[in-house]
């Protein structure tokens, strides 16, 4: 006599508390047994179905649904199955064989979650609903789609791209072959096989036998699907059928149910056919989808095909035959990688045609590249001269390989690599981005943004190429670039975002960046701390890093890629911007906070040579405002930015009022002095000489040009200073002044003091 299992004192609480839920009709005890329970629950009929009995689909008023415990209960939930003639029709149904009772999908989730959250009368509940919505046709909403049929515990899985192989459906019908190589994990009698298939073939006499020979096994994809109807219209598969093939005849049933019978026939007749002619003992798997057209579109694909994947493993051609009782296994359709995957698992619009270079292939710029790549918006091109190293690793987005493989690996090479193993297609330029900029032929250049690119990514932190990208021809020739960096060992992240027609460009937000972090008490002590954060690494080489860890690093990347990815999917201005990111020193905090930057004016003179004028529009309206403010007179004051040297260029970005001392009339404006140096000092400590002055502003009542007072002025302060010498006036239609660039005669090769006076003009509004 086999041993009777004792119910355990949580098996004897549940229940009771079954027993006590108000849709439970009756219980019958079968736990001395085998450990189950068959609970008698009210379905909720309408009075109508409750006088009969029933309803119109078969759903008794009271249902007998089977409760089969463990004694591993609680940890282990009960199994749950209906009454053995219970309509399969019903959507819903767990894959059981046709001999088993059929079971109930009743809940999106787990069932152990359920039983933990809410307890066996909880689970009563669920199923009481599952039996009402089933009485009524519910189980599934049209208005979400057609419910995938359920396929639960499954080991085996055919990786396809399932898009791909819905667009092959057409109106006639039919079916192809795939190369379909697969991957087998087995432990003792336990085996999960991985179909992957690759390509569509045409299976030629010796097609099976070369695979054999070169594989060492044989991995066939058989795809087919439906065509017309008798009536003329398209095939569908209309009625809900649950999936309980085992066998081969099984499956050649199921497919005459969905309508596909003829067409798997016909397929497997050719690759019997095929079979006769292959010799040897390699492992031969086939692969079958059955791709049914549902009369809605299946939730989540956005397609009304379902796909039906089962696997096959033969030893002999009369496995496949239509009577066969050869085992098939269930199997789950696996997405390949791709970027039509990245995007739809991560909730991006599936239509995407931005194109964008990343310049550097470091620790930011790969990070930002993964992120980007992982929603299906990785970099058409990436461009970077540096090798990694294995302190590279330390930070870097990528992981090392084994040294003997990679002994001198680039990293636009190996961050491209990454990228292709993500199913999508980059390109690498081993090329240094300054020289690129500065001596690279135009036809040169446009290797790193192709025509049709729409934004270039500097994540390189290097002021150098920040000025390389501005160079007048560069900046002509290449797309709207954004500019991304670390300050204050990873404290505070920058992201800045040209404006249309790069105005503003990145010279300019670089130095209102500045102006912004000097007035922010916090931003200006993290940013500008003078603590040595540079350690060497390695000896000879006098390689630099920022001291800082993976994390620190790594905590403002995400939300700077979330940024990309926003204006990458069309949300976007044609302003310019300025985000700056506080980053706790814990990092379980971030505060972001974003700046428009309007269009700068530029003023500049005649001449390749000519120096050029930014002025922001914060300066426009600080002066404007000055201006309004004293009517009838001249006014004035200084002007604070940054002169570059590489694109001679000014970029104003703010400006010190006129001192006390200083004398206003309508024919002339003298600058003062009192307490001037301390206020210009002043702000130069604030902002750690990344802003200083620059020159002067003034404006004239009437339309005229510079008078011999601002060309004395010019030249005064150009011999004074080590850069040249900038007076802006503002008229009442526009910006013009003076650049005076004054060489003295103690520098080399000069033999006497000159001054060079360049006028300039307002060239856009």
């Amino acid at each position: 006599m086999t041993a009777v299992e004792i119910p355990n004192s949580a098996i004897q609480r549940a229940v009771r508390l079954i027993r006590a839920h108000p849709r439970v009709m009756g219980i019958e005890d079968h736990l001395g047994v085998d450990l189950s329970i068959v609970v008698h629950i009210d379905t909720g009929l309408g009075n109508r179905w409750r006088a009969r009995g029933f309803s119109d689909n078969g759903v008794l008023a009271i249902e007998p649904l089977t409760f089969r415990f463990s004694n591993f209960y609680p940890i282990d939930v009960p199994d749950v199955t209906l009454r053995a003639d219970f309509d399969r029709s019903h959507p819903h149904l767990l894959p059981a064989s046709l001999s088993d009772p059929p079971k109930p999908c009743y809940i999106d989730g787990s069932p152990r979650d359920l039983i933990r959250l809410r307890g066996p009368q909880g689970l009563v509940t669920q199923l009481a609903d599952w039996l009402e919505k089933a009485a009524r046709a519910d189980l599934i909403n049209p208005t979400q789609g057609w419910e995938p049929v359920r396929r639960d515990h499954l080991d085996d899985y055919v990786e396809v791209d399932a898009v791909a192989l819905r667009n092959r459906v057409d109106a006639i019908g039919g079916g192809t072959f795939y190369q379909a190589p697969f991957t087998m994990i087995s432990n003792g009698d336990w085996r999960c096989y991985c179909a992957h298939f690759l390509e569509p073939t045409t299976l030629r006499d010796n097609t099976l036998q070369e695979w054999s020979q070169r594989f060492g096994q044989v991995g066939l994809g058989i795809v087919v699907w439906p065509g017309r109807a008798a009536s003329g219209g398209p095939l569908l598969a209309t009625r809900y059928l649950p999936e309980s093939v085992s066998s081969v005849a099984e499956l050649f049933n199921h497919a005459k149910n969905l309508g596909v019978a003829d067409h798997l026939k016909a397929q497997i007749g050719l690759l019997q056919r095929r079979l006769k002619s292959l010799t040897g003992s390699s492992p031969v798997l086939i692969s079958i989808i059955l791709m049914v057209r549902r009369p809605i579109d299946v939730i989540g694909q956005d397609s009304p095909i379902e796909l039906l994947p089962y696997v096959v493993e033969i030893q002999r051609t009369g496995d496949l035959d239509e009577a066969s009782l050869c085992p098939v296994r269930l199997a789950a359709q696996r997405d390949v990688i791709s970027e039509k995957l990245m995007r739809r698992i991560s909730g991006k619009p599936s239509r995407h045609t931005t194109r964008w270079t990343l310049l550097g292939a470091g620790s930011v710029g790969s990070k930002l590249a993964l992120h980007l790549a992982r929603e299906g918006s990785a970099p058409r091109l990436v461009v970077d001269n540096g090798n990694l190293r294995p302190h590279n690793f330390v930070r870097h987005g990528l992981l090392p390989r084994h040294r003997f493989e990679a002994l001198n690996d680039g990293k636009t090479q190996a961050l491209i690599d990454a990228i292709g193993l993500l199913g999508q297609a980059s390109s690498g330029l081993h090329r240094d981005v300054v020289a690129l900029c500065a001596l690279g032929a135009d036809d040169e250049q446009k290797t790193a943004w192709p025509n049709g690119t729409q934004f270039i990514v500097d994540s390189t932190g290097s002021p150098a190429v920040t000025d390389a990208l501005c160079l007048p021809m560069v900046i002509l020739s290449r797309p709207r670039a954004i500019e991304t960096s670390l300050m204050g060992g990873g404290r505070v992240a920058y992201l800045a975002v040209e404006g249309a027609s790069s105005n503003p460009n990145l010279q300019d937000l670089a130095a209102e960046a500045y102006r912004l972090i000097s007035a922010s008490p916090t931003l200006k002590e993290t940013v500008f701390a003078r603590s040595g954060d540079l350690i060497q690494v390695g000896q000879g080489c006098s390689t630099l890093t920022a001291r800082m860890s993976d994390a620190t690093i790594s905590a403002p990347v995400p939300a700077m890629a979330m940024t990309l990815s926003r204006m990458f999917n069309g949300d976007s201005t044609n302003d310019g911007e300025i985000m700056l990111g506080e980053i706790d020193e814990d990092l379980l905090g971030q505060q972001w906070t974003r700046y428009v930057v309007r269009p700068f004016t530029i003023v500049a003179g005649a001449g390749a040579g000519a120096p050029s004028v930014r002025i922001s529009a914060h300066v426009a309206d600080i002066i404007e405002r000055a201006i309004c403010a004293r009517p009838n007179v001249e006014t004035g004051g200084v002007l604070m930015g940054r002169f570059n040297e590489t694109t001679n260029s000014f970029h104003i970005v703010d400006t010190i009022p006129p001192p006390a001392d200083s004398e206003f009339s309508a024919s002339l404006f003298l600058l003062g002095i009192e307490g001037l140096a301390e206020a210009l000092q002043s702000y130069i400590d604030r902002a750690k000489g990344t802003i200083f002055p620059v020159g002067t502003w003034h404006n004239h009542l009437a339309e005229s040009s510079a008078s011999r007072t601002d060309l004395a002025t010019g030249v005064q302060m150009a011999f004074a200073q080590t850069f040249p010498a900038l007076i802006i006036i503002r008229t009442p239609e526009r910006f013009h002044g003076l650049v005076v660039d004054a060489v003295d005669p103690s520098e080399p090769g000069a033999e006497s003091a000159v001054a060079h006076v360049i006028s300039i003009s307002e060239v856009n509004s």
